[in-house]
């Protein structure tokens, strides 16, 4: 792979291991962020200032260094553009007509729908289309409320009467692109992940991951626990259905991070982003449970190369998300060595700056801090990360 070459969509913390593994398997990495002060600026190989929305310097970049391939990890917002650039440049990704379904959720649901992949029931309100009871009649609350192509659980709300659908209605169509929003049917079960890759038409899954989330009416995800605690029956069940899903959708020689509820009826669909896991699930955790680098899989198949997906640790490993009162001024933040040099801690993080003002959670973008550990048992893992949020949390002095 000496000669192969990489443009990498993104130089933020989470595109840091991709830039990396990129470089630990000897491919040259052409990295582009808006921000002039990008994490992985100094990582790179080659760095550029671009605009997210500047296609034709994104172009003239990969054609300069004569790129082998292009790739992105945990975001969706690069995706139309990097659909688009790969089929002018002849390299490998999926359709615009792929590339739609997995970041349209209404399309994505038409999809599921069509191939009898199991998911929820719904309906779409378009933008300025107003609601009655008549038009929510095949449902029943709880129900769901969520924006049409949001993403990081903006606008998602637990609805338990229609009082309530037209409370939110406009908070849930401020996070979509056009104000359309999808009101689906409670699926009441446990929430989980499913971290692949697929390549060549064969999905592989690497990791099913328990989620934590916060109390309704928000669903924000706080923390995240792997391997998820199930049975081999529901593993397979769960396993058997993201493929399906993979299939519906079309998504192939890329990662994919699917949402599952595990239902009294089996497993169903929540979404499927045909990306990297956001969270540092698939830059951490993954990796930490499994020895398994998502990122590097995702550069090798971007670049047409078979993925390295033998796993060569058993272990569990779980990231939290730090919760503070909202409304108070951060004063100080302490050094966080302390938190680093804790058993088990692989990754810490604090997402504030002295001066800003803790808010409450409603969505992912709000959380304050997290802390990842790993250990040999599930218990252990969860006795080291509440210790670590609790030192990590020490060290953010509010006023």
């Amino acid at each position: 792979m000496n000669k192969s070459v990489i443009l990498i969509f993104g130089a933020g913390v989470n595109q840091l291991e991709l830039i990396r593994e990129a470089k630990r398997i000897g491919v040259v990495t052409v990295a582009i962020d808006p921000q002039p002060d990008a994490p992985g600026k100094e990582e790179a190989d080659f760095f550029y200032i671009i605009s997210g929305s500047d296609y034709e310097s994104t172009k003239d970049v990969a054609l300069k260094h004569k790129v082998s391939g292009i790739v992105t990890g945990q975001m969706e917002k690069p995706l139309r553009m990097m659909s688009r650039l790969a089929g002018e440049l002849g390299v490998i990704f999926y359709s615009p007509e792929v590339t739609e379904r997995s970041l349209d959720k209404w399309l994505m649901k038409e999809a599921f729908i069509r191939e009898n992949v199991p998911c929820a029931r719904g309906i779409l309100l378009k933008a300025g289309e107003e609601t009655d009871q008549n038009k929510i009649e095949s449902l029943t609350f709880p129900m769901i409320l969520k924006p049409r192509d949001s993403f990081s659980s903006r606008g998602v709300l637990k609805l338990a009467s229609f009082n309530e659908l037209l409370t939110h209605l406009d908070e849930s169509r401020f996070f979509a692109s056009n104000g359309d929003v999808i009101i689906e049917e409670y699926m009441d079960g446990r929430e989980f992940s499913v971290e692949s890759i697929t390549f060549k038409g064969e999905t592989h899954v690497i990791q099913v991951t328990e989620k934590f989330i916060t109390k309704y009416p928000y669903a924000v995800e706080m923390g995240h626990l792997q391997p998820a605690g199930i049975s081999d029956g529901e593993m397979k069940a769960v396993t058997s259905l993201v493929k399906e899903a993979v299939k519906s959708l079309g998504i192939d020689n890329s990662a994919s991070h699917a949402e599952v509820m595990l239902t009294g009826v089996g497993p169903k669909m929540v979404e499927i982003g045909a990306r990297l896991g956001g969270d540092f699930i698939s830059s951490y955790l993954t990796k930490a449970s499994t020895g398994v680098s998502m990122d590097r899989a995702a550069v090798q198949v971007a670049l047409g190369y078979a993925p390295d997906i033998e796993r060569s640790c058993n272990r569990f490993s779980m990231i939290r998300y730090l919760e503070l009162e909202p409304g108070r001024v951060v004063k100080e933040l302490l050094p966080s060595e302390r938190v680093l040099q804790l058993p088990g801690v692989i990754f810490a993080m604090v997402f504030l700056k002295p001066g800003d003002v803790t808010a409450k959670i409603t969505h992912s973008a709000l959380r304050p801090a997290c802390v990842l550990v790993a250990a040999e048992s599930r218990k252990e893992c969860m006795r080291l990360t509440d210790n670590a949020l609790l030192k990590l949390k020490e060290s953010i002095v509010l006023t």
